[in-house]
């Protein structure tokens, strides 16, 4: 890549992408959207053909075995099956904390989080919601294959038993201090070549021996050191300078699609027709497993530490929080928010 060249949205895509991280196209998205209307991902009658894919649930009780399972879906089905069939395996296990929910919103939203109620709480959680953590992201290194935890989003809230096991494994792949909680589920994720599917995760694969597992470490390491690699582009490039307010060509943004994007008090934004890019600034040398990043239908929350850096509460539309995804950059959280109505712009990133 010349350091002449500006870095446009297609670049960056294949930059990404050649590093391992994750992007669907719109039609991935959409059929995913699609899946998850069908209900809970159990197996059902389905008319054309279909593939099944094996996954592994890790109880939380050490003394319950480890369990192998199967998902049948569409033969042609992309994008990643499980978050949407796991949401059921998460709707019970017990009642959310409402004191600690209620501690947990004051200190996202400060004053404003005093406000919700038990109820509101409540009805938030009621039918489940999965959470993802990437073991091991897709490269050329694994075959495009990626491996990832998928837990209850609340699981903490709900006062569940520590899931060891899930924490031993993190560490065996170079994630230190991260605890979770409550039964959980390991998948692999292929994306090239496309679409990204689902595909088999044995128990076999849990072996210590097993080739991912003695791999994890050092290719998390290097996709570290490709989002450093590809923010330094971005710079280099002049990739987030420019600041469009209008959405009038003459005066577009670098990504050169005329639409409105912009800056505030410690981010800047852009937008495609189906997503907004918010790049948040933090503070130097900050790592990703000190960072939450919290999606709701008209709000999104950085947080380092438990600190809240950056709390939008009043987006312009409505987003799809289960689509939302974040990376960490150089010195900065890159956000990426999907838009409820696709291909509608957005004239700011906050207020009608």
């Amino acid at each position: 890549m010349s350091d002449d060249e500006p870095l446009d949205a297609d670049a960056r895509a294949a930059w990404l992408r050649s590093r391992g991280v994750v992007i669907e196209t719109r039609e991935d998205r959409e059929a995913a959207r699609a899946a998850a209307r069908e209900g809970d991902g159990a197996p059902r009658a389905r008319d054309g053909p279909t593939r099944s894919f094996a996954y592994v649930k890790i109880p939380c009780d050490d003394d319950e075995a480890l369990e192998e399972r199967t998902l049948t879906i569409g033969e042609g089905q992309p994008g990643d099956a499980l978050p949407a069939a796991l949401r059921t395996a998460f709707a019970g296990g017990g009642e959310v904390d409402a004191e600690k929910a209620k501690a947990e919103a004051v200190r996202a939203l400060g004053a404003r989080g005093m406000g919700i109620s038990s109820e509101a709480i409540a009805r938030e959680t009621a039918g489940g919601s999965t959470e993802t953590f990437a073991l091991v992201r897709p490269s050329e290194a694994n075959g495009w294959r990626g491996v990832y935890l998928y837990l209850d989003e609340v699981g903490m809230l709900k006062g569940l038993p520590m899931n060891r096991r899930a924490g031993r494994l993190a560490r065996e792949c170079g994630f230190d201090g991260v605890n979770f909680h409550g039964d959980m589920f390991i998948g692999r994720v292929q994306t090239k070549p496309e679409p990204m599917r689902s595909v088999d995760f044995p128990l076999s694969d849990l072996d210590s021996s097993a080739q991912w597992m003695r791999m994890a470490t050092m290719e998390n390491v290097e996709y570290s050191k490709g989002l450093k690699e590809l923010e330094a582009a971005m710079g280099k490039n002049g990739g987030l300078e420019k600041i469009n307010m209008t959405g009038d060509a003459s005066n577009a943004a670098s990504t050169g699609n005329g639409m409105p994007s912009g800056k505030g008090e410690n981010y800047r934004w852009s937008q495609t027709e189906d997503e907004v890019e918010v790049s948040v600034d933090v503070a130097p040398g900050t790592v990703s497993k000190s960072v939450r990043v919290l999606f709701k239908p008209s709000q999104f929350i950085v947080k380092v530490n438990d600190e809240v850096v950056c709390d939008l509460s009043d987006l312009h539309a409505p987003i799809r929080p289960d689509e939302c995804t974040w990376t960490m950059g150089a010195d900065e959280v890159c956000v990426s928010l999907a838009k409820r109505d696709d291909e509608r712009s957005w004239r700011a990133l906050v207020g009608a």
